[in-house]
């Protein structure tokens, strides 16, 4: 045989044996069982290839029409006939979105930041889509497509005096607990349901959750809140005993908006049922009861004209947690370093008090994309992980993971998810850096004092004035409106130039802090009051970037003992009856936290610790005539700090 025809044979053998050995491998890897944060295969298997949407009504006991949205999957165009596992959403916020009117005007545009990319794709799908003018759930909720396709059904009911629902909202969470009982029972009893019911959804929608657990429902097997409250009052309604006006004016406003964009149910083809319910609860929608429901309580302890104190009650969820550790219903809690319930705080308040099944994932993200695929993660794989192992009875080892993962920011893609089964980390050390004198010149601020480790001496002054400005901000994009588009804090040093600031010298070696940050003043003030907005960033050559922050309004100071485990951070109760006022002339001393972060500070930059008495974009804070001044004390005596919780890697 010549060389050449036995070469060309052992190519030929060789090619076969490399498509054989491929075919093997790819067969292996089809069946391999992979289950971790962000990847999950082989556990399960698609059975359906698209899904049906219809919509129409139930009924409550006390004769109030609910409207709700059911998804089935499809073989073929055919809907499935088996009991499902169900995925159920109860919403505020709508079903589905109309985002184009009859005359074909794109009336979504405002409530959303869309770009003419966004906007082209919606138009494109308008003209070619037989329902390209709604925004469905699966267009809002991306890895429900891929839920339905493996055998879920999915339904999202809207809440009374929303959307194309009868009634009027009653925002209590006693009442929330009554009405998703009934809807959970009356679902449960659906021949599209196999008794397996898991909810899940953001925001207002993950709240409910918990209120759904409360009620200890049966036929609830697991639940999936995305970013949601624990304690209302300080968390998102008065950070720091300070009225959040950004976010109520944007829900107010966001509220008002979805009035115009609520579809009707399938039978009310021209929508006169909707306009007939919208025009009876007219004077009584979400957006008007929110107006008065949050400035109407600026204390904790502030109650109704009928003695209810709402923010020790109805209208908060921890003085629910007795009875939805009672219910044992697994919880699979997300939040966002950013999001607008002051960050992951409250969803870490939450880890600490549940003492049922649970875990905790917290994105470096806000509000706006936390229930979002993003660079960190494939977030719908841990939604199909969670429900296939407690809906379906797959054991796909979830429940054997560390049970809180967290992403650490700055730290490159490579080893930035850490976990843990405890909180606050044990490997933290306090590292305590002082407010000294300055000039440091890496700032024209009203002091530029150094952040040092070195405690003060009675030669390094002592002091320094400063004359509040009422125009400091943190900006207009902050993490406390970033709903419907994401949060874009500005370059931090026009606001550091208006301020008191104290800055490290560069750092020599990276330094990661995970935890709670906190803060400890003393100042002198001539005003009765004053409000503190203190703000931890990180300091490059040309800019200054914003890490996070804390507030604290000054006769609201007084230290309590928190209703409910608060691991790592100090608790004030900002009840009417607890104000302290500042006295004139003496030194007055206030210890406060920072919203939790999990941050690595580069070597070379340097850490800032900014404070301003206002944020005049986000927080309502009464201007003085002529603005006061206050000296913030740094001596022996009177030592300003803040203790920054420094990561070990020994």
């Amino acid at each position: 045989m010549e060389a050449t025809t036995i070469l060309k044979v052992v190519g030929f053998i060789g090619v076969v044996s490399a498509v054989v050995v491929l075919f093997f491998i790819r067969t292996k890897n089809a069946h391999e069982y992979i289950s971790r944060l962000g990847a999950y295969s082989g556990y399960t298997h698609a059975s359906y290839d698209g899904y049906q949407r219809r919509s129409t009504y139930l009924t409550l006991a006390n004769g109030t029409r609910l409207a709700y949205d059911l998804y089935l999957p499809t073989m073929k165009g055919v809907p499935a006939t088996a009991r499902l596992p169900v995925l159920f959403k109860y919403t505020p916020y709508l079903r589905t979105f109309t985002i184009f009117d009859k005359a074909g005007n794109n009336i979504i545009a405002g409530l959303f930041d869309l770009g003419w990319k966004e906007r082209a794709y919606l138009r494109l799908r308008y003209w070619l889509h037989k329902e390209g003018y709604l925004m469905d759930q699966i267009f809002r909720v991306p890895f429900l497509k891929n839920m339905l396709r493996h055998g879920y059904a999915v339904i999202v009911v809207e809440r009374p005096g929303t959307g194309s629902s009868f009634g009027i909202m009653d925002a209590s969470f006693e009442a929330g607990i009554k009405e998703v009982d009934e809807i959970l029972n009356w679902i449960s009893d659906r021949e599209w349901c196999d008794g397996n019911i898991g909810m899940y959804g953001d925001s207002f929608q993950a709240m409910i959750q918990f209120v759904a657990a409360a009620s200890g429902n049966e036929h609830l097997k697991a639940i999936f809140p995305v970013s949601s409250g624990f304690d209302m009052y300080s968390g998102l309604g008065y950070p720091g005993g300070i009225y959040n006006k950004t976010f109520a004016a944007f829900f107010s406003w966001s509220t008002s908006f979805l009035e115009r964009v609520a579809t009707p149910v399938d039978d009310d083809k021209d929508g006169t049922v909707l306009r007939r319910i919208q025009e009876e609860r007219r004077d009584a929608t979400l957006a008007k009861q929110s107006e008065a429901w949050l400035r109407g309580f600026p204390f904790r302890d502030s109650a109704t004209e009928g003695g209810v104190k709402v923010w020790e009650g109805p209208a908060n969820l921890y003085p629910l947690m007795d009875r939805i550790n009672r219910s044992g219903i697994p919880v699979y809690m997300t939040a966002g370093w950013y999001d607008l319930f002051s960050g992951a705080r409250d969803m870490l308040l939450w880890y600490a008090n549940l003492t049922l099944p649970k875990r905790l994932l917290i994105r470096p993200v806000d509000h706006s994309q936390v229930q979002k695929n993003g660079f960190d993660i494939n977030y719908g794989v841990e939604a199909h992980r969670w429900f296939d192992y407690w809906l379906k009875g797959i054991d796909n080892g979830i429940m054997k993971e560390e049970p809180l993962q967290y992403y650490v920011m700055g730290a490159g893609k490579n080893g930035a998810w850490r976990t843990t089964a405890r909180w606050p980390l044990p490997t933290r050390e306090a590292a305590r850096f002082y407010c000294g004198p300055g000039r440091t010149g890496s700032v024209a601020s009203a002091n530029d004092g150094l952040l040092s480790p070195k405690s003060p001496s009675p030669a390094d002054g002592g002091a320094d004035d400063y004359r509040i400005d009422y125009s400091t901000t943190s900006g207009s994009r902050t993490r406390w409106n970033a709903v419907n588009w994401s949060r874009n804090y500005p370059d931090m040093t026009p606001n550091d130039t208006k301020a008191l600031t104290y800055t490290t010298a560069p750092m020599a070696s990276d330094t990661e802090i995970t935890g709670h940050p906190t803060v400890s003043l003393w100042f002198l003030a001539a005003a009765p009051d004053v409000d503190f907005f203190v703000y931890l960033e990180e300091v490059g050559d040309t800019r200054s970037t914003y890490v996070t922050e804390g507030s604290l309004r000054a006769s609201h100071r007084t230290l309590s003992e928190a209703p409910f485990a608060n691991p790592g951070m100090v608790y004030h109760a900002h009840r009417r009856s607890e104000l302290e006022p500042v006295s004139a002339g003496e030194p007055t001393p206030l210890v406060f936290n920072l919203l939790p972060v999990s941050h690595v500070f580069r070597a070379g930059n340097r850490i800032r610790v900014t404070i301003t008495c206002a944020d005049a974009d986000n927080f309502e804070t009464p201007s003085l005539e002529p603005a006061p001044e206050i000296r913030l004390l740094r001596d022996p005596a009177h030592a300003s700090c803040v203790d920054l919780p420094v990561i070990s890697h020994r």
